[in-house]
C-alpha cells in the first residue's frame, strides 16, 4: 500500500477533526434536549409574565447626566463593613464555589467575608449613589431588591438613587446562590414545593434560611452607616498596571492588563482614607478540598491596606475564565492559605508603593445610569434551576407567538454605567464577563467556535475615557460569552458555557450596554 501523501493526510486529520466536532456538538444537543424536558415537567405557575412583573426596588440612578461639576460641589464619601457570618445559625452553612457529594459544610473560618460600602454624593444636588461588595460567589438580582426595599425609608430620606451591589465572587465562603447545598434532596422536594405560592420559602437549596436573613440586615445596616457617615474630602484615581497579577484560562487569552484604584481623602485628618479597588481575577484558590470558610485573597488586599491606615474594598472585574497568578509571590514553605495571603498583601503593598503622580483627581462629577434588561434562558440547566428555585434569581415569562400557552424564559437583570469625573467610567455587569466584550480581541470568523464573527463593538470604545468593569453587579447570571465562540460544554476550553444563560447572552449583554451608553447621551445636559 503506497504511503498517504501529505494533502491526504491533512484531509483525513480535517475530517476526523469535523467527526469530533459534530459528536461534541451532538452531545451537547442532546443533553440540552433532556434538561429542557425535564424542566417542561416542572410547574411555572409562580413565574410571572414580563407584562405583570413587579420590579419593585429597582433603582435607576442620577436621573439626568452632568457634563461638568456644578459650581461650588464638592465630594462627600461614606465607608462601612460588617463580617455577614453570624455567630449562631441554624442549621448548616454549606460552602458555594465546588459541586460536591456529599456536600461541603462549613466547620469554621479562616478569614470573614464582609460586606463593604461606599456611599458617594458629588455635591449636585441629584442624590446619593451607593457601591457595595460581598464577598461571596454571587448574589441575585432578587436578593438585592430584598435588600432595596428593606432601606426604602433611608432612600427616600437621603435622596439615594442608586445602590449597586456586586460579590468579590470568592469560591470558599457560605453559599448565597443556592447550588452548593443538597441537590439530590432539592431535586426529590422543590417541584412539589413551587407548586406553592411563597416557593422560595418551600424550596430546598443551599442558602442557609438564617444566614441570608443575617446578610440582609447586615447588608441594609452597613449602606445606612456609610450614607450616615458621609464626609467631605477629594477623590483621585491611579491606574496600575496589572500583568503580573492575573492569567487568563481561555482563548483568546485576554486580560484587563490595568487595576484601577480609588482613594478619598476626608478633610478630616482623623478619618481614615478610602480605597477601592478593581481588579479581575478569580478568587478560588482554596479548591474543592476546602471545608473552613475564607474570602481567599481580597480579604488580605483589604487586612494589608487596613495595616496601612485605610479602609478598603475590592471589586471583582472581567474575570470570566481570569485567575490568579500567585505562584510568583508565594514564599518558601507557604501552605496553600499562605500563599493565598501572601499573594493578597502583595497587591496592596503594591498599591502602596505607587508614585504619588499616579493618582489623579476626579472632580466632583458623578452620573449615573441603570437599566433593567431581560435575557433569554436558552440554557436547558439555567432554566431548570430557575424553574425549581434552586437560586433565586427574577425569572419572568415572554409570550411566544399568539399562542399563550407558548412562552420563553428570562433573567430579568440590571445593567449600568457610572461616571466618576470625566475620565473614569465603570461598567456595571450583572455576571462573569469575557473580558475581550469589554475590551476588544474576540474571536473573528476564522478563529471562533461558530465560525462566525463578533459585530459588537468593545465596550471601551461605546464610552469615553477609562472603562473598568464591575462584574457580578446588581445580580449573578452566570457567564457572558460572544456568541460566535459559544460551543459545547464538552469540548476543551468551554466550561463556561455549563454556567451560562445561553449562546445569546453575550450579544443581549452587549446590545444592552451599547443602549444604555446611548441613553446616558440622551439624558446629558451639554
Amino acid at each position: 500500500m503506497a504511503p498517504l501523501k501529505i494533502k491526504d493526510k491533512i484531509n483525513a486529520f480535517a475530517e476526523e477533526k469535523e467527526i469530533k466536532q459534530k459528536l461534541i456538538d451532538y452531545g451537547d444537543t442532546a443533553v440540552q434536549k433532556l434538561l429542557k424536558g425535564i424542566a417542561s415537567k416542572i410547574s411555572d405557575n409562580t413565574i410571572p409574565y414580563l407584562n405583570s412583573y413587579d420590579n419593585a426596588g429597582f433603582l435607576e440612578g442620577s436621573g439626568y447626566f452632568l457634563s461638568e461639576p456644578k459650581e461650588n460641589s464638592a465630594w462627600s464619601v461614606g465607608f462601612a463593613k460588617e463580617s455577614i457570618i453570624p455567630e449562631r445559625v441554624q442549621g448548616n452553612l454549606y460552602l458555594a464555589g465546588y459541586l460536591s457529594f456529599p456536600p461541603n459544610k462549613a466547620c469554621g473560618v479562616i478569614s470573614e467575608q464582609m460586606i463593604r460600602a461606599f456611599a458617594f454624593d458629588d455635591g449636585s444636588g441629584r442624590g446619593i449613589n451607593v457601591f457595595a461588595v460581598i464577598d461571596c460567589v454571587g448574589i441575585s438580582n432578587y436578593d438585592i431588591r430584598v435588600i432595596r426595599n428593606r432601606l426604602h425609608d433611608l432612600i427616600e430620606e437621603k435622596n439615594i438613587v442608586s445602590i449597586n451591589i456586586s460579590s468579590t465572587h470568592c469560591h470558599s465562603g457560605a453559599d448565597t446562590q443556592g447550588v452548593w447545598g443538597d441537590l439530590i434532596d432539592a431535586v426529590k422536594k422543590n417541584p412539589k414545593a413551587v407548586k406553592k405560592e411563597n416557593t422560595l420559602k418551600n424550596a430546598v437549596s443551599g442558602r442557609n434560611p438564617d444566614f441570608m436573613e443575617y446578610l440582609f440586615v447586615t447588608a441594609a445596616d452597613v449602606i445606612t452607616r456609610a450614607v450616615n457617615g458621609m464626609e467631605k474630602g477629594k477623590l483621585s484615581y491611579a491606574l496600575l498596571p496589572c500583568e503580573q497579577f492575573v492569567r487568563d484560562k481561555r482563548p483568546p487569552y485576554i486580560t484587563d492588563t490595568v487595576m484601577t484604584v480609588l482613594r478619598f481623602e476626608p478633610q478630616n485628618s482623623d478619618s481614615k482614607k478610602l480605597l477601592a479597588v478593581f481588579l479581575a481575577a478569580h478568587p478560588t484558590n482554596y479548591g474543592p478540598k476546602q471545608r473552613v470558610i475564607s474570602a481567599d485573597f481580597p480579604y488580605y488586599i483589604c487586612d494589608e491596606l487596613q495595616n496601612a491606615g485605610y479602609e478598603a474594598a475590592y471589586f471583582q472585574g472581567a474575570e470570566a475564565a481570569v485567575a490568579t497568578d500567585r505562584g510568583k509571590f508565594c514564599e518558601p514553605g507557604d501552605s496553600r492559605h499562605g500563599g493565598i495571603a501572601h499573594y493578597g498583601r502583595a497587591i496592596a503593598k503594591y498599591i502602596l508603593a505607587a508614585d504619588e503622580n499616579e493618582f489623579k483627581p476626579v472632580e466632583p462629577m458623578l452620573n449615573v445610569i441603570v437599566n433593567e434588561t431581560f435575557i433569554p434562558v436558552d440554557n436547558g440547566l439555567m432554566e431548570l434551576l430557575g424553574k425549581i428555585k434552586l437560586v433565586s434569581n427574577n425569572v419572568v415569562k415572554v409570550q411566544n407567538g399568539d399562542d399563550n400557552r407558548n412562552y420563553d424564559f428570562y433573567f430579568s437583570t440590571e445593567i449600568g454605567i457610572a461616571e466618576f469625573g470625566r475620565d473614569l467610567k465603570l461598567a456595571l455587569i450583572p455576571g462573569e464577563l469575557i473580558p475581550e466584550i469589554a475590551y476588544g480581541g474576540a474571536y473573528g470568523e476564522e478563529e471562533s467556535y461558530k465560525k462566525t464573527g463578533w459585530s459588537f463593538p468593545a465596550f471601551k470604545d461605546v464610552v469615553n475615557g477609562h472603562l473598568t468593569v464591575i462584574g457580578l453587579c446588581n445580580d449573578a447570571i452566570g457567564y457572558i460569552i460572544p456568541d460566535n465562540d459559544f460551543g459545547s460544554v464538552f469540548a476543551p476550553l468551554h466550561y463556561e458555557e455549563a454556567i451560562s444563560a445561553g449562546g445569546r447572552t453575550g450579544s443581549n449583554i452587549a446590545g444592552a450596554f451599547i443602549r444604555t451608553a446611548e441613553a446616558a447621551e440622551k439624558i446629558r445636559i451639554k
